[in-house]
């Protein structure tokens, strides 16, 4: 199932994936309480939606519809590349966040893996997590003077072995 408020959009992304035998697209919305409306209806294994949207937006639609198990997978697809959309996206739940700049072939595998429980996530949106991780994230000295192993776990968090 799909969700977009561009007809375009919804159009094309529901006739590509009506190409691949195996993919089934079985609700189009053009807002998110559509998205919602036919979520309940349908009983997708995956839904696809745009980030923005009148009303109800696609994290708010994604956050219901999987709160609800009205789908067992849910993707963000946007034009949005930033750093807090795509951890908005991962924390309601949404296991797959995919840029409306990409290729179809990608897209479509993209459906492929979130619908087999994998995460996905465009290499330019990975570019730019790993980017803003690489400045905020604290740096773990290797081996500060008088520290081992387990002093550099507990430092980290990680249970001692």
């Amino acid at each position: 199932m799909l969700a977009d408020d561009h007809e375009l959009i919804r159009r094309g992304l529901a006739a590509v994936l009506s190409e691949q035998p195996d993919i089934t697209v079985c609700g189009v919305a053009e807002t998110g309480e559509g998205a919602v409306s036919q979520a309940r209806e349908q009983s997708p294994d995956v839904v696809l939606l745009d980030l923005s949207m009148p009303g109800e937006g696609g994290l708010a639609a994604a956050a219901e519809i999987l709160e609800e198990h009205l789908a067992a997978h849910a993707m963000i697809f946007t034009g949005h590349t930033a750093p807090e959309l795509i951890r908005a996206a991962f924390a309601i739940g949404a296991t797959g966040f995919v840029l409306k700049g990409t290729d179809a072939g990608e897209v479509v595998a993209a459906v492929r893996a979130v619908h087999r429980g994998e995460v996905w996530l465009s290499p330019e949106d990975a570019g730019v997590l790993a980017a803003e991780l690489a400045v905020t994230a604290p740096v773990i000295p290797l081996r500060p003077r008088g520290s081992g192993r387990r002093r550099r776990a507990r430092w980290v968090r990680f249970p001692r072995s």
